[in-house]
C-alpha cells in the first residue's frame, strides 16, 4: 500500500501534499481520461480529467480503462516506481500516458521504467507546484521536473508545448 496521501519530497516540516499548476495544462493542451492520483472528492483539483481515483480508491490497484489517457502526478519518493511501473504497464496494453515526476536521472526506477517511455521532457528551471488551498508555494520544487510520456500523441502535443512555451528540453527517441 503507498504512504498515505500523495506526497512530494518535503525538507522542512511542511504539507508533503503539491498539485500540479493548472498553466502547464493550458499549455500542453491534451485531454486526460484519468487521474489516478486525485485529491478526495471535494478536494482542490488541477488535472483537467473526465475521471478520478482518490487515494482511499487505491489509483494501483484500481483498473484502468485499456484506451485511458491518464495523467498522474504520482507520490514522489518510495512510491514513484509503482506508479511509474503501473503507468508503463498501461502502455503496453495500448493505453496512454504522461506522469509528473522529479527529473531523477540517478533512479533504478528511471533505468528500468523511463527508458520505455515515448518522451522524456525536462522542465527548464523549478515548477512552482499549489497547496492543497490552490495557493502557490514560497518557492519552486525542491529539485527539477519531467514528464515521462507514452503515447505518439502525447509525445507530439509535449514536443509543441516545449517548444511553442520554452519549458526546456524533450528527448523523444524511443518508439
Amino acid at each position: 500500500m503507498p504512504s498515505r496521501g500523495f506526497t512530494h519530497e518535503s525538507t522542512y516540516n511542511e504539507s508533503k501534499e503539491w498539485y500540479t499548476p493548472p498553466t502547464l495544462f493550458e499549455q500542453l493542451n491534451i485531454d486526460f481520461d484519468l487521474d489516478p492520483c486525485a485529491p478526495p472528492k471535494g478536494g482542490f483539483r488541477t488535472v483537467p480529467a473526465k475521471r478520478f481515483i482518490t487515494f482511499e480508491q487505491n489509483g494501483l490497484l484500481t483498473p484502468w480503462d485499456t484506451t485511458d489517457n491518464v495523467f498522474m502526478n504520482p507520490p514522489y519518493g518510495l512510491d514513484t516506481p509503482a506508479w511509474l511501473s503501473k503507468l508503463a504497464t498501461h502502455a503496453q496494453s495500448g493505453g496512454r500516458g504522461i506522469a509528473l515526476v522529479f527529473a531523477r536521472t540517478d533512479t533504478k526506477w528511471f533505468h528500468e521504467i523511463v527508458r520505455y517511455s515515448n518522451a522524456i521532457a525536462f522542465f527548464k528551471g523549478r515548477l512552482q507546484f499549489l497547496k492543497p488551498d490552490g495557493t502557490k508555494g514560497n518557492s519552486g520544487a525542491g529539485a527539477g521536473s519531467m514528464l515521462v510520456v507514452w503515447g505518439h500523441d502525447n509525445r507530439e502535443r509535449v514536443e509543441q508545448a516545449f517548444n511553442k512555451h520554452r519549458l526546456g528540453l524533450v528527448t523523444s527517441f524511443w518508439g
